[in-house]
């Protein structure tokens, strides 16, 4: 199965000449090469704990500007500018351009990027685009391969009675499934039908109150000072250069989650969906948010 998982035409023939065969290459090909089974656990490494002084020393690394940065590829690595010869320790990578870089800067330009670019001026090879296209060529080699093993199930006996009684079983629960459905909207359409004025009255009232809370005065005080914010936030912007994300995340400004999502992300103030209501299936009896519960009756040793 190496060199494009054998010959396709070779396949081919063989598959002709051996049909019974057609199920190892087949599990072969789902298992060994890893690509419809990737929680193989030959190909899935097992994950241990970080080692916290390797992590500590490539956070140092990473984490500590090149003394004398270099500018040319050939004297070091041009992501961390840190010349070849202050980093003997660090491993380095080759990329397919055939430029080097050290192993840990091009993982985390990867991480960051989620692509590998060589940053040397001139260099147009994108060694991502090549990985992705090698992947994808197999992929492609190993469905083709698929197909020919699969199309030779179609010639045996055994596998056609097999598929017939599978058509049969999908046809029944097909069947049966288009009855439930067909009940499950009769019903529904009962029910509406059923209760179609009350249900157009609180539609109605549900959009008279949205328009009404759209027009207050309480509305119209809020815009007022969102508009107030806005300015003085991109005021601050334009003077310190920081922003509503950065005060918040030093803890200079404090707001709830519901607030941050306005100030921070400019959303819009309010969703008046919060009107609407579910009746679900299931739920349990609803309950008036406006009923005053009943004072407990007074002793008469009180």
């Amino acid at each position: 199965m190496e060199n494009e998982i054998i010959q396709l035409p070779t396949l081919e023939r063989y598959i002709e000449k051996y049909p019974e065969d057609a199920e190892k290459w087949l599990e072969f090909i789902k298992e060994d090469v890893g690509i419809e089974n990737p929680e193989n656990p030959e190909i899935v490494r097992q994950r241990g704990p970080l080692d916290d002084d390797l992590l500590k020393f490539y956070k140092e690394f990473h984490n500590t500007r090149a003394d004398n940065p270099i500018d040319n590829h050939s004297d070091g690595c041009l992501f961390c500018k840190k010349s070849w010869e202050s980093t003997v320790d660090i491993p380095k990578s080759t990329l397919l351009c055939g430029h080097s870089y050290h192993t840990i800067c091009t993982f985390i330009d990867q991480y960051a990027d989620d692509r590998i670019i060589c940053p040397v001026e001139g260099c147009t090879v994108n060694s991502w685009d090549y990985v992705r296209t090698i992947i994808r060529d197999k992929e492609v080699t190993v469905r083709r391969a698929e197909n020919i093993l699969l199309d030779s199930y179609v010639k045996r006996h055994d596998f056609k009675e097999d598929l017939k009684e599978l058509k049969g079983a999908i046809r029944g629960v097909s069947s049966s499934h288009n009855s439930v459905l067909k009940l499950a909207a009769n019903k529904k359409n009962e029910l509406i039908h059923r209760h179609i004025f009350a249900i157009n009255q609180i539609q109605r009232e549900i959009n008279d109150s949205v328009t009404l809370v759209r027009n207050s005065e309480e509305m119209k005080l809020y815009n007022t000072k969102i508009k107030n914010y806005r300015k003085k936030a991109s005021s601050m912007f334009r003077k310190y250069h920081v922003s509503f994300r950065d005060l918040y995340r030093r803890e200079l400004i404090r707001a709830p989650w519901r607030l941050r999502w306005v100030l921070e992300r400019h959303r819009s103030p309010f969703s008046f969906y919060r009107f609407g209501f579910r009746l679900r299936v299931g739920k349990k009896i609803w309950k008036d948010p406006l009923e005053v519960p009943e004072a407990p009756e007074a002793s008469l040793e009180s």
